[in-house]
């Protein structure tokens, strides 16, 4: 073949490659913290369907987004073994929240619901749930049961001011696991607020008055 005919010949064959490995219209999923983005209300946000692939699994691996056997929308499914063993939500599953959604949470009651399910041949009976916020603002590890339905599951906490750091906030998701290993799913997750701002304290307010 003339060099006139093989070198485009080439040039299109790899763009060609090129192009199949970018994949530019095939589907992919959400990643990075949970976000308002563009939604009309960023003080009640949804995570559900491919939105959970924003979990991250910590230092462990345990999380996978499975298709139910009767249809619907995707579920994460989080499995813990019993030797998996931590305090701090940052180092286990984890959804994290971006700046947006702690800007409109700071220094408020919300309202975490989670629907959750026991799941598999190792089925837990109970998750516990923990809303961080920064070392010393969390609502610490909640216990709830769970069933072989989806459930809503509910932890209420007065977020703290987010002070000069940003970008702390999290959501931690565990199966409580005494032996072996425990299995749960969680279907969607919202959170809202359902209490006012609460102000910092001004100067004024902390001078006792005379006598």
């Amino acid at each position: 073949m003339r060099d006139r005919y093989f070198f485009p010949l080439a040039a299109t064959v790899a763009a060609a490659f090129v192009f199949m490995a970018l994949q530019p219209f095939a589907h992919r999923a959400p990643r990075g913290p949970l976000s308002c983005g563009g939604c009309a209300n960023a003080e009640d946000v949804t995570a559900a369907g491919d939105q959970l692939h924003r979990f991250v699994p910590g230092s462990f691996d345990g999380l996978a987004i499975i298709d139910p056997p009767g249809g619907g929308p995707a579920v994460l499914r989080i499995t813990r073994l019993a030797d998996q063993v931590y305090d701090d939500p940052r180092f286990g599953p984890h959804l994290p929240i971006a700046e947006d959604l702690e800007y409109a949470f700071e220094s408020r009651e919300i309202e975490v619901i989670i629907e959750a399910r026991a799941s598999g041949d190792f089925a837990a009976s109970e998750f516990e749930a923990d809303y961080y916020a920064k070392p010393e603002g969390e609502s610490g590890w909640r216990t709830f049961t769970l069933t072989q339905e989806f459930a809503p599951r509910r932890v209420t906490f007065t977020t703290p001011p987010r002070g000069d750091a940003e970008g702390n906030d999290l959501l931690g998701i565990r199966p409580v696991a005494p032996d072996k290993r425990r299995v749960m799913e969680v279907r969607s997750i919202r959170i809202h607020a359902i209490g006012p701002k609460v102000k910092p304290p001004t100067p004024a307010d902390s001078v006792l008055p005379p006598g």
